[in-house]
């Protein structure tokens, strides 16, 4: 009498496609970040994710920031800003308001500061530190989306990976404002529809919106959506309108402090 076949519990299971590995995902966020943000989601903490993008993104801000203040255009508007506070300062001295001397020190402070060597190794530092804290920023904002506004709850370390990956946007974009600034002198001229205002001014509120709303950000803004809506397993539409909302305002607050500086600089 033969015996019957045993019976399998359940049903193989299919094997689990590769990994991508981190080359892919710094280069497939770019086309597929839903597949990226799904994989980060399921594996292990990978620092690589969050730290490469901040380091290139670091890179790509003091390669700009060196770039920009060589431009001979830049240093011409350093100078002459210089040269109007000096103005400035005579007919404070003419009227009695300060001090020959006190005009003085304060000039020579000017001098310092507006020196391009100055220029340079202060806006290195500043790129720096901004290159790194934006991932970190943009990890706690997603995570602080998730958790009061979608009542998800996910780690801040899955929300650095992907907001890393994400930055890798801000990345691209760093590179093309920077073969940009090759060719366009302008001191406020970020890359996108800015370019198109060939009179940009940097107290007029028009201008510094059209600044904010160049395709790098938007696309940023579509990325970290798609990230937070894997993290918290909702809709695209309901992640992105949280994103998007909060950028908005961000970016209000950013172009009212600009406004307000390029007021006082005028």
């Amino acid at each position: 009498m033969e015996e019957p076949l045993p019976v399998q519990d359940s049903t193989p299971v299919a094997p689990q496609p590769p990994a991508m590995s981190l080359v892919a995902r710094l280069l497939n966020v770019f086309a597929i970040p839903g597949e990226v943000f799904e994989g980060v989601k399921a594996s292990r903490f990978r620092v690589g994710n969050w730290l490469l993008p901040a380091l290139l993104s670091a890179l790509v801000g003091v390669l700009t920031i060196i770039v920009i203040l060589s431009q001979p255009g830049i240093q011409r508007q350093v100078r002459d800003l210089g040269d109007q506070q000096g103005k400035a300062l005579e007919e404070q001295v003419k009227a009695g308001k300060i001090t020959k001397a006190d005009a003085n020190r304060v000039q020579e402070v000017t001098l310092i500061f507006t020196n391009p060597a100055t220029l340079k190794a202060l806006g290195t530092v500043a790129a720096v530190l901004i290159g790194v804290a934006r991932v970190f920023w943009w990890a706690f904002i997603l995570w602080l989306l998730g958790r009061r506004f979608l009542k998800v709850r996910f780690g801040y370390l899955k929300a650095l990976e992907v907001a890393g990956l994400a930055l890798m946007i801000s990345v691209l974009g760093g590179i093309v404002l920077l073969l940009l600034t090759t060719n366009l002198t302008k001191l406020f001229g970020p890359a996108g529809i800015t370019l198109a205002a060939v009179d940009f001014e940097a107290a007029r509120k028009s201008h510094l919106l059209l600044g904010a709303a160049n395709l790098f950000s938007f696309w940023l803004v579509g990325v970290l959506s798609v990230g937070l809506a894997k993290l918290a397993g909702v809709p695209f539409i309901r992640a992105a309108w949280f994103v998007f909302a909060f950028w908005l305002i961000q970016e209000s607050f950013f172009m009212l402090l600009g406004g307000m500086f390029g007021q006082f600089a005028l």
